[in-house]
């Protein structure tokens, strides 16, 4: 049970009547722009201007989409390939059905903006301009891998686009953003100028969103309000545990409330309204302060190749979500 009344609730999270199996773990949400409009303008202060100026998407703009989403969906099906016919080794994890992310990331987030993300991070940097081969050689060991193939799967980097990550440990990456969003603040106070309008990104899922580090960074970017959004991947699982399991309160978009930071939950299945929704919270960072938004997706996937996914139910929700609930 969060903290919002009912009406506010209502305006952020709705139930989507759809047919699912009976015994699905995890259903699926909607969150209607008309709706979310409320929030933003409730709890991020948002104008009629802004929102309006948000929710225009241009022909271009859903075409950029499409093709993002079609890249990573091809390249992370290559990527289980390479990985089941041996050619990539070590730990890997793929992100088929949660391509909306990557989709906001090519439309909204620039190449001077700070972005940190966690293991499951090549679609996050084929989005934000790393190249797609340099990715793939990083995969394969390759010395012209981004880390000259010394990082692998987990750890692509990119210095040009200021793409800081993978990060291994579940949440490790939440403190080092908040530090690179502090070293904007100081490159603002020191008037280099190449700082105006920037900001930093740091990308964390739901399970990873309950540990500790996730308290003191909401802390830290509150007490100096840092321009860092929060985005929380919410698949439902931590690794292969049901978040709902072991977390009393799933909607982390909520956890700033105690620091004063807003925060959204966009479907992640609807990538117009993930775009919509997600612009509006970068433009909130961008000229305002630190913002979470919470995306609620489907992993089509395992958490790794190497993983049987025999948790309850799992199939079941697998062939159901890949049929209704594919971005």
């Amino acid at each position: 049970a969060g903290s919002r009344s009912a009406p506010a609730r209502r305006a952020s999270v709705r139930a989507r009547a759809v047919e699912a199996p009976a015994n699905l773990e995890r259903l699926r949400i909607t969150t209607p722009w008309e709706d979310a409009q409320i929030t933003l303008k409730e709890e991020f202060g948002m104008t009629e201007a802004e929102i309006a100026a948000a929710g225009e998407l241009s022909d271009e703009d859903l075409n950029e989409a499409y093709e993002t989403m079609q890249l990573c969906r091809d390249f992370e099906n290559e990527c289980n390939q390479a990985y089941m016919a041996g050619k990539i080794r070590g730990f890997m994890h793929l992100d088929n059905g949660q391509e909306s992310i990557p989709a906001l990331l090519k439309n909204a987030i620039r190449k001077t903006d700070l972005k940190h993300s966690y293991y499951r991070d090549h679609c996050h940097a084929l989005a934000c301009g790393v190249d797609a081969g340099a990715v793939m050689a990083e995969l394969f060991g390759r010395d012209g891998g981004t880390c000259r193939g010394t990082g692998g799967s987990m750890h692509v980097y990119d210095m040009e686009t200021n793409f800081q990550g993978g990060w291994a440990l579940v949440a490790e990456q939440l403190p080092y953003a908040v530090g690179a969003a502090r070293s904007i603040v100081l490159d603002k106070h020191l008037g280099t100028g190449e700082a105006e309008d920037r900001i930093a990104i740091v990308f964390v899922g739901e399970g990873g969103a309950q540990n500790g580090r996730m308290a003191e960074c909401l802390n830290a970017a509150a007490k100096e309000n840092l321009p860092i959004l929060f985005l929380v991947i919410d698949n439902g699982r931590a690794i292969n545990t049901f978040t709902k399991d072991v977390a009393q309160n799933q909607e982390v978009f909520n956890q700033g409330k105690h620091y004063g930071i807003p925060g959204v939950l966009a479907d992640g299945q609807n990538v117009q309204d993930t775009l919509r929704i997600g612009r509006a919270a970068i433009n909130h960072v961008r000229t305002k302060g630190p913002a979470i938004l919470q995306v609620h997706t489907f992993r089509f996937n395992g958490h790794s190749p190497a993983d049987p996914e025999h948790e309850r139910n799992r199939k079941d929700e697998k062939r159901w979500g890949r049929a209704a609930g594919g971005p």
